[in-house]
This record gives C-alpha cells, sequence and structure tokens, in this order.
C-alpha cells in the first residue's frame, strides 16, 4: 500500500490532481468604510468543480455553521486562485479599488451574509452534496477576538505546501492581525494586495491520505440526556470502500469496520468522557504505513443538584443543573417556534426558563408550583437563563408571589439583584414616544421625574393595550439587555392607576355574596373585561391571586374563617373591597 501512495504521489508532482481540492490559502478583513471588503483567497488544487462546493460560516461566539453560500458561480478552476468578496454596506466596490490585479475567477458575496464577517468570525468550505467539510479557518465554536488567529483589520495566509484542513490547524497560518488598520486605497491609496502579496501560495508537492473528525469537537459537552453521538469525519486522497475502509472503536473497545464516510452513530453513552479512534485501513485490514488516524474526545454531563433558586443562580454558565425546589410561575408566553419562555422565583431568586420545542407538556398557571427543573445555564443577552433539557414536574400547589416595591434609583444600581423576580414601580409615567397603544416588542421609558428605566413589551398580552398618560404603578418582570436595565409587565392588569389605589374606579361594581357562607364569592362589573383578583390577609399579605370573567365565581374554600381584602383590577381601574368569610 505504501508504494501505491508513493507512485500516487510522484503522478501528481506531474499531472496534478484528477479530481482538485480547494483550500483557504488568506482571509481579509479590510478596513474601508464599513469594514470592507471581506475577502477570501480559495486555491484549486487541481482541476476543481466549484459547483460542488459551498461556503459556510461561524459568527461570534455561535457554534452553529450556517450562511451557505453556493460557489457554483465560479465554474471550474484547475491550479489557479479564486476570490470571493464581499463590500458589504459599501457604496463603493471597494474590493476592486483594492485588488486590482484580480480580474477573472471572483465572485460577489456582497447579497450574502457569508462574509459578513469581522476578524473573529470562522469561515469553511464544504462538500454542498454529503456536507462534508473540505476546510476550516479559525476553531470551531470560538469566537476569535484575542486569539492568535484573529485578523480584525488585517488578514491570515495559509503557509506553503499545508492544508486543507477540515478541522483548523493554526500552525499551518501565519497571522496579520491589523496590518490593513487605516490602509486601503480609499484611505491612504495603499492597495490592500500590495500589503498581502496575494496568488503566493504554493501547494502540498506530494498527497498522502488524510484523516479528520469535523464533529463533535475535541472536549465538547453533551446534555445529560444524550445516550449516542454521531461522529462526523473526512478523507482525504483515499476512496473509502475502494483503497480500504474506516475503523473506529469507542472508548478503547474492540474495532468496526465501516466501508463509507456516512457519520458514525456511537450509542449506550453514559455520564462522563468518552474517545472515539478512528483510522485508515487497507483492504486487507491492515493499517496504513504510515498511519493514518485521528481521535475525538468528548463528555456526556451530569446534573448538579441545587435546592434553591439562588444556587442554582451561583452556577457555572455551560453546565447543567437540576433544581429539586419548589418555585412559582410568575409569567410566560409560547411563541410560534413551539418554544416557551417563562419564569419562575422562589424565596431566594428568580430565574428565566428557555424550553425548547417538545420538552413538556405542562401548561402552568400563573403562580402554579413548579420542580424537578433540568437544563444548562446560558446567558441570553446579560439575563440568566435554564435551557430545559428534560421535563419539569408540577408540585399541585398554587402562592402568590408578591412584588417587591423598588425605586427606580434602586434597580437602576442594583437591578441584577432583582433579575427575573417580580418587582413595582410605583408612581411612575411613561413615555408614549408618541403609539396611543403598545406596540410588539418595543421599548418605553418609564420615569419617576428623576430616573428612567425601560419598560420593554416582552408579553404579547400588553400588546394592543392603550397607554396610560398619567402617573402609574408598574408590575412586571425585573430584567436587561446587555447590561440596560428592564422591565416586562405581563398584561395591561400590572400597570394601575397611581391615584386609584384607594378607590373604586370600576363602574358597577359587585362582590356577592358577603359575608362569603358556602366558599364561593362572585364579582360582577359593568364591563366583561377579564379581571385580575388579589386577595390580603389583615396584614396585607397577598395570599391568593386568579383571573376571571365576569360573574365567575371564585372558590375561596382554602381561606380561613375571618376578615379580607380583596383587589380588583379590570382594565387598568381599581377597586377594593373589604372581604367577610364565615
Amino acid at each position: 500500500m505504501k508504494q501505491i501512495y508513493l507512485f500516487l504521489s510522484l503522478l501528481v508532482a506531474l499531472t496534478g490532481f484528477g479530481q482538485g481540492t480547494p483550500i483557504i490559502t488568506m482571509i481579509a478583513d479590510g478596513d474601508e468604510s464599513g469594514g470592507t471588503p471581506e475577502v477570501l483567497e480559495i486555491y484549486a488544487n487541481g482541476t476543481v468543480d466549484f459547483t460542488q462546493y459551498s461556503l459556510q460560516n461561524q459568527t461570534n461566539g455561535g457554534t452553529t455553521w450556517g450562511n451557505t453560500f453556493d460557489l457554483s458561480p465560479l465554474g471550474t478552476v484547475t491550479d489557479g486562485f479564486v476570490y470571493v468578496y464581499s463590500n458589504k454596506n459599501n457604496s463603493t466596490d471597494v474590493f476592486t479599488l483594492n485588488y486590482p490585479s484580480v480580474t477573472t475567477n471572483k465572485l460577489d458575496a456582497t447579497s450574502s451574509s457569508v462574509l459578513n464577517i469581522n476578524g473573529d468570525d470562522r469561515i469553511r468550505i464544504i462538500e454542498t452534496g454529503s456536507s462534508a467539510v473540505i476546510d476550516t479557518y479559525g476553531v470551531d465554536g470560538q469566537d476569535g477576538t484575542g486569539t492568535a488567529w484573529e485578523y480584525k483589520d488585517g488578514y491570515a495566509k495559509r503557509l506553503n505546501g499545508t492544508g486543507p484542513d477540515p478541522v483548523f490547524v493554526e500552525t499551518n497560518w501565519e497571522f496579520h492581525n491589523g496590518a490593513l488598520n487605516t490602509h486601503g486605497a480609499v484611505q491612504d491609496g495603499t492597495t490592500y494586495e500590495s500589503i498581502i502579496g496575494i496568488g503566493t501560495y504554493t501547494p502540498p508537492t506530494t498527497v498522502s491520505p488524510s484523516l479528520a473528525v469535523t464533529s463533535p469537537t475535541n472536549g465538547q459537552v453533551f446534555s445529560p440526556v444524550t445516550t449516542s453521538v454521531d461522529v462526523v469525519f473526512t478523507v482525504q486522497n483515499f476512496t473509502v470502500g475502494t483503497d480500504g475502509s474506516v475503523d473506529w472503536r469507542l472508548d478503547g473497545g474492540s474495532w468496526n469496520t465501516q466501508t463509507d464516510t456516512n457519520p458514525i452513530t456511537v450509542s449506550g453513552l453514559t455520564a462522563g468522557s468518552h474517545t472515539v479512534d478512528l483510522k485508515l485501513v487497507d483492504n486487507s485490514g491492515n493499517d496504513l504505513n504510515p498511519a493514518v488516524e485521528a481521535s475525538v474526545t468528548f463528555e456526556i454531563a451530569t446534573y448538579t443538584v441545587v435546592h434553591t433558586i439562588a444556587d442554582l443562580r451561583n452556577g457555572t454558565i455551560g453546565d447543567y443543573y437540576h433544581f429539586d425546589g419548589e418555585a412559582f410561575t410568575i409569567g410566560g408566553q409560547a411563541f410560534q417556534s413551539g418554544a416557551v419562555k417563562g419564569y419562575a422565583q422562589d424565596a431566594t431568586g428568580g430565574i428565566l426558563a428557555f424550553i425548547p420545542p417538545g420538552i413538556t407538556t405542562n401548561a402552568p398557571n400563573l403562580y402554579d408550583g413548579i420542580t424537578d427543573v433540568k437544563g444548562k445555564l446560558k446567558d441570553y443577552h446579560g439575563v440568566l437563563e435554564i435551557e430545559l433539557t428534560e421535563d419539569f414536574t408540577m408540585t399541585g400547589n398554587n402562592q402568590v408571589q408578591n412584588p417587591q416595591v423598588v425605586t427606580l434609583a434602586d434597580y437602576i444600581a442594583n437591578h441584577d439583584d432583582y433579575e427575573s423576580e417580580l418587582i413595582q414601580f410605583n408612581n411612575v409615567t411613561i413615555d408614549a414616544n408618541g403609539d396611543t397603544d403598545f406596540q410588539s416588542s418595543t421599548n418605553y421609558d418609564v420615569t419617576d421625574g428623576t430616573d428612567t428605566v425601560v419598560l420593554r413589551t416582552a408579553f404579547n398580552d400588553l400588546v394592543g393595550e392603550t397607554i396610560p398618560t398619567g402617573a402609574v404603578n408598574i408590575t412586571g418582570i425585573g430584567s436587561e439587555y446587555n447590561g440596560t436595565p428592564q422591565i416586562f409587565p405581563r398584561d395591561i392588569n400590572d400597570i394601575v392607576d397611581a391615584n386609584a389605589i384607594s378607590e373604586n374606579n370600576i363602574d358597577g361594581l359587585e362582590v356577592y355574596p358577603n359575608p362569603v357562607i358556602n366558599k364561593q364569592v362572585f364579582v360582577t362589573s359593568a364591563s366583561t373585561d377579564v379581571k385580575q383578583i388579589i386577595i390580603y390577609n389583615v396584614l396585607g399579605k397577598a395570599i391568593y391571586q386568579t383571573e376571571i370573567n365576569n360573574g365567575q365565581a371564585i372558590n375561596v374554600g382554602q381561606l380561613k374563617a375571618g376578615i379580607y381584602m380583596m383587589k380588583i383590577i379590570e382594565n387598568g381601574q381599581v377597586g377594593l373591597q373589604k372581604l367577610i368569610i364565615k
């Protein structure tokens, strides 16, 4: 077998590849207006039919490859360079100005997002039909800011005789981060190609088989519910099924043989670290000489058990947790995608929960108790979030969560202390921004005359409601957006006339029978609007809360005989009624 590959190497050195391979040889982040142009130099090593290939990118700290861009317009190129570029939002064709010698084999990707990159992003070439990774620049899943391979306002060039690398190999590159800063044909008359020296790459002169795992990445951590993982790999200069096969094993066990390049599914996985080894073998089952091997190590996570939300909030982003205490829902809503976002709090704190589609069939009402919450801690624009990996449990309990009254100044200074908890601002006004009704996903300033906090319509039930013009008390969920504190009222009943709190402003309000003698009380008014009911004990503590339709019975059988105060909120208006239960 060694002689065969030696002969093939000599043959290729003389005639080139029969079936060529595209190799990324330069990436540049221009510094002209708008951060342009973004340029990718690709070498067609042999005869490359670009109709078979596409580009994909991975931006910032993301872990998903996307923005697939078809390279078909480049056609077929033999032993030559091609250039894919984007002028982004620049009205000037700064690519042509900065790379004047590139007159052919170029492809404008300005209309795509694939080259909407900023010096810290990753790019790769894939085979369009199979999604097999051919060559990659940048570490998968890593924001390049501050790394050796960052190329912001600069460029990176592949070293001669290296590549392609389905998994990024840093030592195969030279880096010039910041080298294009303040330069450019428009800025100072210096073209980028004169700085970079394009089209200088020399390909390998020999051909050797290669094997690389492209997914999962080394050190990747999977959810505790994971029992199987697909290992995706690429093979170069070796035809699996003709020249030999791919042998693989899990955790040092017996070798298995695969005669195609489909992903290898390893199953029966349990919590802990696992390693998959792969190697190329000839048709007799013998290792190649020299050996061609690859391996990947990944982990199936375990849950850390916590008993309070405060303990959960003290967890580590990216780790998995099992909250086994009891918390109570304070708001939530579903989205068209089938995902749900909800908030829950206990006596120690609050948390935002993201529930992907298909995780649960539970539908808790406001203030319902929940437990057995399992998931991964994540950061959502500065807000701590647990993304559920399994269904949670309903406790069957119901407990009203009282909002904490907070001044705007205190909230601005300490908003992290109130994150995802129910809070209340008193005697504030809302800047309607010229709107009459609350608009979807819109920010409105709330002020007490000195300080200002953002009210955001994060809940759909508030959208379309009339924006109050006077002083109001606002209840909502404390949140933020990348450090800017916000409050999310859940519906219009969370926004109450500040001057109506001690009055009955509900037309035709009746509460009967009062005293209550058969565990049921009815609330009616002249309006058919939904009514929010809150019952307080003599200490002023809210002990029961519900929402009813006009005339609907309220079951107060769980309350002991005594005197209570009932607050009725209807379309922003408030009524107070002493309630006697016998």
